[in-house]
């Protein structure tokens, strides 16, 4: 299994788990602020299709996508996905 150059306060986050943690957070944002994933599309310029991709966990974002959704739902980075703790 790959691993994430990323190391912060001496956590190592997988691919895997990284990919579960931003899709799972990345889906409950767009619950809880009732949006969908057209209107993130439209509000990021992402494909509907890439959002779904994040979501099903079939695909790493990029740092500009991320920063594109943070944006969008006026969150932190850290609000997708928390580097700096264990992921349990």
């Amino acid at each position: 299994e790959k691993f994430l150059e990323l190391n912060i306060q001496g956590d190592i986050m997988t691919e895997t788990q990284w990919l579960d943690t931003f899709g799972d957070n990345l889906s409950s944002m767009l619950y809880d602020a009732r949006i969908t994933q057209r209107d993130l599309s439209d509000m990021t310029g992402l494909s509907e299709s890439t959002i779904s991709f994040y979501i099903n966990k079939q695909k790493m974002p990029g740092l500009k996508a991320i920063l594109k959704i943070a944006y969008a739902l006026d969150c932190e980075v850290s609000d997708l996905v928390d580097f700096g703790s264990t992921i349990e």
